[in-house]
This record gives C-alpha cells, sequence and structure tokens, in this order.
C-alpha cells in the first residue's frame, strides 16, 4: 500500500510524506469491515489479486476489495493490475490448501472491474491506464484506475 501523508508540511519547500506498508490486508471475516476507516489517498495492488484469491477464495478476494474501498479517503484511487485466469492455473498445485480452494473458484478476474464498480462495492469510475509493453507476455496485463467518490461519508 502507498499513500501521502494527509498533514500539511510545515514548510512550504516540503513535500508531503509517502508510507508504503506491507500486510496482509484480508480480515478474517465481513464482520470486521465495519471498523475500518479511511486512511489512504491510494492504494496500489500490483500482482497481488491471483494470490489473495488463492489463499482467500472468492469470499477473501471480495473483502478484500471491500477492506480497500472503505480504506480510502474520498476520492481515493485504488490502481490495480489483476492477473488473468490463466496465469492461476500454473500455481494450483502449489498446496493442497491451494488446489482446493483453486478448484471452488468461481470469481473470474474478467469480473472484478464490474465488481468493483457495484454497488456492493463502491467505486464511481474505472479507466485502464496502462497495458505495459513487456517482453514477457505474463506481464502484458491491464493496469486500472478506480475512483472512489469524492462525495462518499460513510466510507
Amino acid at each position: 500500500m502507498l499513500s501521502a501523508d494527509r498533514a500539511e508540511p510545515e514548510r512550504a519547500s516540503e513535500q508531503p510524506r509517502i508510507c508504503i506498508e506491507q500486510e496482509n490486508f484480508v480480515l478474517d471475516n465481513d464482520v470486521g469491515l465495519a471498523n475500518i476507516r479511511a486512511e489512504y489517498d491510494t492504494i496500489i495492488a500490483f500482482s497481488v489479486t491471483k494470490w489473495v484469491h488463492l489463499n482467500f477464495g472468492d469470499q477473501g478476494l471480495k473483502r478484500f476489495f471491500k477492506r480497500i474501498y472503505k480504506t480510502l479517503f474520498p476520492g481515493g484511487r485504488l490502481i490495480l493490475e489483476p492477473q488473468p485466469w490463466s496465469s492461476y492455473r500454473l500455481k494450483r498445485r502449489m498446496t493442497k490448501d491451494i488446489t482446493e480452494i483453486y478448484n471452488r473458484i468461481e470469481f473470474k478476474p474478467t469480473e472484478f472491474v464490474s465488481y468493483l464498480l457495484s454497488a456492493e462495492v463502491g467505486f464511481e469510475t474505472c479507466t485502464t491506464i496502462a497495458i505495459p509493453n513487456n517482453m514477457h507476455k505474463g506481464f502484458q496485463r491491464s493496469v486500472f484506475l478506480f475512483i472512489k467518490p469524492s462525495n462518499n461519508l460513510d466510507n
């Protein structure tokens, strides 16, 4: 996660502070979502959706998306690079648990954009901001910019 500190710089020449954090962002259940408060202007999630999905299943990935939304300030941005379904297949046998979760997945990456824009999550807009021209085909995937409504008062 990446965020700029919202505090005013002490001197005009100072730049906003950047905070980079690494943590397990998937809550154990949906009940914990009620306690999430806005903390960030921008969250970047590159190459993580597959791993969240394979470790926590459909409900865990949906909870991850909902937590991101609630953690963003109104007008906040999510920059997301989801991996395609074809890349899941390569990792489906890493562990017995991952194999079991993989076999139960119904929520496919092609549905992520519509889900994030749905009333269940609430992002207002989505724009494709890049499709990198990488020599490795596995990294030629879309990068999306989702914007949370700026008039959102209840997270």
